[in-house]
């Protein structure tokens, strides 16, 4: 296996500046990131990694392997930003935790594995769930400990692991049984719903908690949006805000969420779900950290929207991480817009980190504006 190449130093000082960040202390500059994305992306589990999501998730040796060589693609391709790598074991799908349960788990090429049969039928089977077993006995957790403790084993522990892909309580019980079952519950049985939901979130704590044993508490990036192992909070990825009423998801969701951010530090909050405004309130309820700007999708996605999404997480101390391109004429991905100096400008100085995709050139244009807007502020 390929020994990575890059500059240690550099990373260290990019980790130092995005703690400080995530910590709202002062800084000489803002941090930021940026990738350099290949003309092919159909099937690609991360840019550089040469395998299919079948062949990393069957093969350890591979899916190390190809978690280097996107790496190593990220310190070749754009080494002036602030990247920290961080294997993060998404390419094992959203379902990896209710896998463990019982639930299924079905390989594809393109994709990460999905979940093609759920262990319940009913709200009054899953309220009965119970987290007495071994996760790292069953066929998943049985992959999951073995991939990341090669990683450690050949990156000598240098680069953190990321926790997997346990979506967030309400996220995970949708793998468990029919979402649409479950939301008509949430009026029929709320106590059971409340019972469901808690045991999920048992379940989550205890993968994490279990991958701390596997490699270690100090390699175990509970963070992958800053992953600084031990530092900035848990990460949710809480793609079911927008399917159910606010109120419902502040009565069900809200109380599993925020318990594991209490467990393990107010962190990022990502949800590719809800188009702003609307949902906004749920997802402060959870008092994340930090959120990103992915909340924001499709044509909704205009400067004015940015602008007032950047006022309402200002005034509930979130700061926001990700891409600030925008559609201004509402009629396709055609008409997105990279952002401008004065709208980075007003962003950074709310406390949001840049972070941007494309080709190479597009990068040292994004590099320049950063750098630029760091030369105003700083």
């Amino acid at each position: 296996m390929k020994k990575l190449n890059y500059d240690k130093e550099r990373v260290m000082e990019a980790s130092d500046l995005r703690k400080r960040w995530y910590k709202g202390e002062k800084l000489d500059r803002v941090p930021f990131s940026y990738t350099v994305m290949p003309e092919k992306t159909k099937g690609m589990v991360a840019p550089g990694n040469p395998y299919t999501f079948r062949e990393i998730c069957t093969d350890s040796l591979k899916a190390v392997e190809g978690v280097i060589a996107s790496f190593q693609y990220q310190f070749d391709t754009f080494p002036d930003c602030d990247y920290l790598p961080v294997m993060n074991p998404s390419y094992l799908g959203q379902g990896i935790l209710a896998a463990m349960y019982g639930s299924g788990q079905m390989l594809d090429d393109n994709y990460p594995p999905f979940t093609d049969r759920r262990l319940f039928a009913t709200i009054y089977e899953a309220a009965d769930i119970s987290n007495d077993f071994d996760l790292e006995n069953t066929e998943w957790g049985q992959i999951l400990k073995e991939h990341v403790v090669r990683f450690i084993d050949a990156t000598d522990g240098q680069i953190p692991v990321g926790v997997a892909d346990y979506q967030s309580p309400y996220g995970t019980a949708t793998k468990l049984m029919p979402n649409e079952d479950l939301m008509i519950a949430m009026y029929e049985e709320p106590e059971l719903v409340h019972s469901f939901l808690s045991g999920v979130t048992d379940g989550i704590i205890k993968l994490v908690e279990v991958m701390e044993r596997w490699i270690g508490a100090e390699h175990l990036a509970h963070n992958v949006m800053n992953p600084i192992p031990g530092e900035c909070g848990l990460i949710m990825w809480d793609d079911y805000i927008s399917v159910i009423n606010p109120d419902l998801h502040k009565e069900f969701c809200q109380p599993c969420n925020r318990k594991l951010y209490d467990r393990f530090g107010y962190g990022h909050l990502h949800t590719c779900g809800p188009y702003f405004p609307t949902y906004i309130d749920a997802c402060i309820a959870c008092s994340p950290r930090s959120m990103d700007t992915g909340i924001m999708r499709g044509m909704g996605k205009t400067r004015d929207d940015m602008l007032e999404f950047l006022k309402i997480t200002g005034e509930n101390d979130i700061i926001l991480f990700g891409s600030l391109a925008t559609n201004d004429v509402h009629i396709g991905n055609d008409s997105w817009k990279q952002p401008d100096i004065s709208l980075m400008e007003t962003f950074v100085r709310g406390g949001y980190m840049p972070s941007g995709s494309g080709t190479y050139e597009e990068g040292l244009a994004f590099r320049d504006m950063v750098d630029t807007v760091n030369s105003i502020i700083y």
